[in-house]
């Protein structure tokens, strides 16, 4: 059995996270802000603002994207607004890794990932808990941004808006989806015609299954990642 208690063997990166100098604790601050921009501003539609949480050519992977260019997940963002996706995200927390000398890091952020879905009249709400990923550096005028984001999709559920009106669910189908992301992509297949990618970083729990070899492979590019290494996320 996986233990739970313990992050994968060797992904422990050389870097600060809590308390340390005040100049390092100036920059984790920063890092948070940009992480917190991403529901704040693409929830409310300004783009201009989301646009400058990223480096040029940074990557984004979604499960209903996979690996893309942040300008063009924006633009398929505001395609889906347009069609009636309704997604918003709470936030619950975010931890900072950041090197010695203030140049590479990551955050991680404790989100709640909730889309509205409409089966015949009965809404509910698809509501996935998960870990944004971001990789920060800072370039040569000083200013932090992302040049990747990666998601851990940990549990999921689906709660009905009105009580009185229970959405009916294929429950053999329902078993095809990774566990911690089972009932937003089971909903976006089913309803919306999206190809969901399946492989995506689950839980800890989950050895065993490619969700949980892509989260101790994530862990593994974090370490890189704030060692300095050439990392394609």
């Amino acid at each position: 059995m996986t233990d739970l208690h313990s992050l994968p063997e060797g992904t422990r990166p050389d870097a600060t996270r809590n308390n340390g100098p005040d100049y390092l604790t100036l920059e984790r601050n920063k890092l948070r802000e940009l992480a917190e921009g991403w529901p704040a501003y693409r929830d409310h539609c300004e783009w201009e603002n989301l646009a400058s949480i990223f480096h040029p050519g940074a990557y984004i992977y979604t499960s209903w994207t996979g690996r893309t260019k942040f300008t063009d997940f924006i633009e398929a963002s505001k395609r889906g607004m347009d069609n009636g996706a309704f997604i918003m995200h709470r936030v619950h927390g975010s931890t900072t890794d950041i090197n010695r000398d203030a140049t590479r890091a990551v955050t991680k952020m404790k989100a709640t990932i909730t889309q509205r879905f409409d089966f015949d009249g009965a809404e509910a709400d698809a509501e996935a808990d998960c870990r944004f990923v971001f990789f920060f550096s800072k370039n040569e005028a000083g200013n932090w941004g992302a040049n990747f984001v990666r998601h851990f999709y940990e549990k999921d559920k689906l709660i009905p808006v009105n009580p009185n009106k229970i959405p009916e669910l294929d429950e053999e189908k329902l078993k095809e989806y990774p566990a911690g992301y089972r009932y937003l992509a089971y909903c976006q297949e089913s309803l919306l015609g999206i190809k969901v990618i399946r492989d995506l970083p689950g839980h800890r729990r989950e050895t065993g299954t490619v969700n949980g070899e892509k989260h101790d492979l994530l862990y593994r590019q974090i370490k890189q990642w704030i060692d300095g290494e050439d990392v394609q996320v």
